[in-house]
């Protein structure tokens, strides 16, 4: 038998006068397994987010574009998909049809697990004990749901086995549509056209014992 637990890391400046971009704080979270005889523990899983902080962003006189174009491409890009130009909030056709009308976003990166502890919804697990932990006052979380390449394992900073290789694009296609539709338990939905993936944070989601039941 073992346990499981999720420790969250996160960091910020303390000067007054700081850069755009300490208004976007970065997660990193460790899944760890406690075998319950030994008692020994080992990392079995990272998750890593992005939290924009739009309302203090706002609250400072900092513009919102500014903040997500000093940090990266993609939060430039999301901010442009997601944000009402000029403004620090989302889009009047999102902020309606989700009713996301706290200002922050959520950008979940990825989640990796070890092979070993794949197919018991692990994963699942920690993306919704991490929303729980970090996401309080944000409106929306989003994500591009797609298999991370195996050549990634050094920048994530993990074995290169916890990364599967899809050579065959066929094979690459089925694995995320798996992937996608392994997410979709929690209650994400696809935007549009788009390849991101939208959690509505006023929707009730699933809790712990909702996505280990059996069907769920």
């Amino acid at each position: 038998m073992a346990s499981f637990d999720i420790r969250v890391r996160t960091g910020g400046s303390l000067h007054p006068d700081g850069e755009p971009t300490e208004f976007v704080s970065e997660y990193t979270a460790v899944i760890t397994c406690t075998d319950d005889v030994t008692g020994a523990v080992t990392k079995v899983g990272r998750v890593t987010a992005l939290r924009v902080h739009a309302g203090l962003a706002q609250n400072a006189g900092e513009s919102l574009f500014d903040v997500c174009d000093a940090h990266s491409d993609e939060l430039h890009h999301l901010h442009a998909l997601l944000y009402e130009p000029g403004h620090y909030h989302f889009r009047e056709e999102l902020m309606a049809r989700y009713e996301a009308t706290e200002p922050d976003l959520l950008v979940l990166d990825y989640v990796v697990l070890a092979p070993r502890w794949r197919g018991l919804r692990l994963g699942l697990l920690a993306v919704r004990r991490l929303v729980d932990l970090v996401g309080g006052g944000c409106g929306l979380a989003v994500s591009l749901i797609a298999p991370l390449r195996h050549a990634a394992a050094p920048a994530l900073r993990v074995p290169a086995s916890w990364l599967p290789r899809h050579p065959d694009p066929a094979e690459k296609k089925a694995a995320r549509v798996r992937l996608r539709g392994y997410f979709r338990r929690m209650g994400f939905r696809r935007l549009g056209p788009t390849p991101y993936y939208l959690l509505p944070f006023n929707l009730v989601t699933p809790g712990a014992d909702e996505l280990l039941a059996p069907g769920g």
